[in-house]
C-alpha cells in the first residue's frame, strides 16, 4: 500500500519541480528537417553617435508699413536702419516722378529722400538729397550717416546722349535726425581716392557699417569693388579689394570682390560681412583686411547646407547678430537665409517664388528683398522688400 502512494505521488512531485525551472531550449531538429521559425526578442539598441541636424527654425514675416504711404510717383526703396532712441526706421526712397506735357512730352525728375516710419506705421519725410544708398546711426555722435550712390545725369557729347554719374553723389552725407540737416562727409563726385573728407572719392557707395567700439565706419565701396574705412574725422583708407572686379580671398589689395554691396559689422568677433553679389558669395574682412569666403560659391543657385556647398543668387543684404549669427537677404532667390555659427546655411523664410505674403517659413513670400537691419531687442529682422516697395519684419528663434 505504500508502494503504491509512492508511485502515485511521484508525478506531483515532478510537475511541481518542472514549474519552478526555466524552459529548455528546443533541441536541434533531426538532419533534413526545416527548423520552425521561432519568434525571438530584438535587443535594444544604442542611438546612433552621429547627432541630427539642428531644425530649422521658421521666421514669422509681417508687414511694417502700408505701402500706400511711401507712394509718391515711382519709389525704389534702399537701405533701413532703426534709430535707437526713438523706434522710428529710416529708410531711403529714390523717387521718380513723371511730369507730363500733354501732347509734347514727358520728362522725370528725382525727389530722393529719408523717410522715417514710426513703430506705429506713420510715414514722414526726414530730408532730401540724391540716392541714400544705406545709412546708419552711429553711437559716438547721435548723427545718421547715409551712403549715398550714383545717379544717372545726361549730357550731350557730340550729337549724342551720354549718361554718366552725376556730381556732388558718391559719398557719405552726415544728417542730424532732429532737424534734417545735412552735409557732405566725405567724398564728392564719383573716382577713386583716399584722403579727408571731400578729398576722398567713391563711386557708387553701397552699404555702410561702424565698429561701436572706435565709431570708426566700414563702406562697400560697390563699383570701385572695394571695402573702405571712414573714421570719426572723416579719414579715407582703403582695407581690402584689388579695384578689378574678381573673386580671390587675400589680404588687402590681394583680394578682389564683384560689386560687393550690404556690409555688416560682426561685434563677436570683430569682423566685417560682405554680401559680394556678383560672385553670389558671403564674405568676412577682418579690420586689417583679411578676406575670406564664408558662405557660397559663383554659380547662381538656391540650396541650404554647410556654407561651401550651399547656394545664392546675386544676395545684397546682409546683419549679423550678438553671437556671430549672419543674416543674408538672398535677392533673387526672394528669401531671408540665415549662417549658423556651426557653418550652415539654412533658409528663415520665403521660397524661390516671388510673392507678397506674411506668413511662417517657407509659406511666406518676398520680392527680391536687399536690405537688413537686425534690431536686438527682440531678435527680428527689418527687411526691404524692393519688389514690394514694402518694409517687412522677420521675427524667429536664433537657429543654432
Amino acid at each position: 500500500m505504500r508502494n503504491a502512494w509512492s508511485l502515485a505521488i511521484i508525478p506531483v512531485i515532478l510537475f511541481l519541480i518542472a514549474a519552478d525551472q526555466p524552459v529548455p531550449a528546443p533541441s536541434a531538429p533531426p538532419s533534413g528537417v526545416a527548423t520552425p521559425s521561432v519568434p525571438q526578442p530584438v535587443p535594444a539598441t544604442a542611438a546612433p553617435s552621429t547627432p541630427a541636424a539642428p531644425a530649422t527654425p521658421p521666421g514669422t514675416v509681417t508687414s511694417v508699413v502700408d505701402p500706400g504711404l511711401l507712394t509718391h510717383g515711382k519709389n525704389v526703396l534702399h537701405g533701413i536702419t532703426r534709430d535707437p532712441k526713438t523706434g522710428d526706421l529710416v529708410i531711403g526712397v529714390s523717387n521718380k516722378i513723371a511730369h507730363v506735357i500733354p501732347m509734347v512730352t514727358t520728362t522725370f525728375s528725382n525727389d530722393d529722400s529719408l523717410r522715417k516710419v514710426t513703430p506705429a506705421g506713420a510715414v514722414s519725410r526726414l530730408t532730401g538729397f540724391p540716392y541714400p544708398n544705406a545709412m546708419l546711426f552711429n553711437p559716438h555722435d547721435g548723427m545718421l550717416y547715409v551712403a549715398v550712390g550714383a545717379v544717372g545725369c545726361n549730357e550731350q557729347q557730340g550729337g549724342m546722349t551720354v549718361s554718366r554719374h552725376c556730381p556732388g553723389t558718391n559719398g557719405i552725407i552726415v544728417v542730424d535726425p532732429a532737424t534734417g540737416d545735412h552735409h557732405d562727409f566725405v567724398g564728392a563726385g564719383p573716382g577713386f581716392a583716399d584722403g579727408k573728407g571731400t578729398d576722398a572719392r567713391f563711386t557708387a557707395a553701397g552699404g555702410i557699417a561702424f565698429d561701436p567700439a572706435t565709431g570708426n565706419m566700414f563702406i562697400a565701396d560697390t563699383e570701385n569693388q572695394r571695402v573702405r574705412q571712414v573714421t570719426l574725422d572723416g579719414t579715407v583708407t582703403t582695407i581690402a579689394g584689388s579695384g578689378t572686379r574678381g573673386n580671390a580671398d587675400g589680404n588687402g589689395a590681394t583680394a578682389s570682390f564683384a560689386y560687393p554691396r550690404g556690409i555688416a559689422y560682426c561685434a563677436n568677433d570683430k569682423t566685417l560681412v560682405i554680401a559680394d553679389t556678383n560672385n553670389n558669395e558671403i564674405r568676412k574682412v577682418t579690420l586689417d583686411g583679411k578676406v575670406t569666403t564664408i558662405a557660397g560659391t559663383t554659380d547662381t543657385g538656391y540650396a541650404d547646407g554647410p556654407a561651401a556647398s550651399a547656394r545664392f543668387d546675386h544676395p545684397r543684404g546682409v546683419a549679423c547678430d550678438e553671437a556671430g549669427i549672419v543674416y543674408v537677404a538672398d535677392t533673387d532667390n526672394n528669401a531671408i537665409r540665415a549662417i549658423t555659427t556651426a557653418g550652415a546655411v539654412i533658409t528663415l523664410a520665403g521660397a524661390k517664388q516671388m510673392g507678397t505674403v506674411n506668413a511662417v517659413g517657407s509659406a511666406a513670400r518676398f520680392s527680391n528683398p536687399t536690405d537688413l537691419w537686425y534690431e536686438p531687442s527682440d531678435h527680428s529682422l527689418y527687411v526691404i522688400d524692393f519688389g514690394d516697395n514694402n518694409v517687412r519684419k522677420v521675427t524667429a528663434a536664433p537657429p543654432q
